[in-house]
């Protein structure tokens, strides 16, 4: 398998990975701070950001399709009838959440990839 197929490969893995842990902690919350939903927050934008941003851009949209993917099947309802997200502020945010992660994974399709040598805007 080439390279690049490993990297693309990689980030899709990642992106579902980063989803599953978002998912599983955003209700989490000490003191009131919903600490969990920060760190889903955090974690997938800013690993969105980076790959964006990285020499090769196009792994952000791997990393996005990755993490809609998963997000997807947890969002369905299950066979009991509930939902892995409640209908509250937490999981609205999260809903919001995907829509950033697939607007910064769709950018990076249309990024450039940096000249070498030349300074980040």
């Amino acid at each position: 398998m080439p390279l690049g197929a490993l990297r693309h490969v990689g980030a899709l893995l990642l992106g579902a990975a980063v989803a599953l842990a978002s998912v599983a902690e955003h209700r989490s919350a000490t003191v009131g701070v919903p600490w969990g939903l920060v760190l889903a927050c955090a974690s997938s934008v800013l690993t969105a950001w980076w790959l964006r941003r990285s020499a090769l851009p196009r792994t952000g949209a791997s990393y996005g399709v990755g993490w809609l993917a998963l997000f997807t099947v947890v969002v369905l309802a299950r066979p009991e009838g509930d939902y892995a997200l409640a209908a509250d502020v937490d999981g609205y945010a999260m809903l919001g959440l995907g829509l950033v992660v697939v607007a910064l994974s769709v950018s990076a399709l249309f990024a450039r990839s940096p000249e070498i040598g030349s300074p980040r805007p």
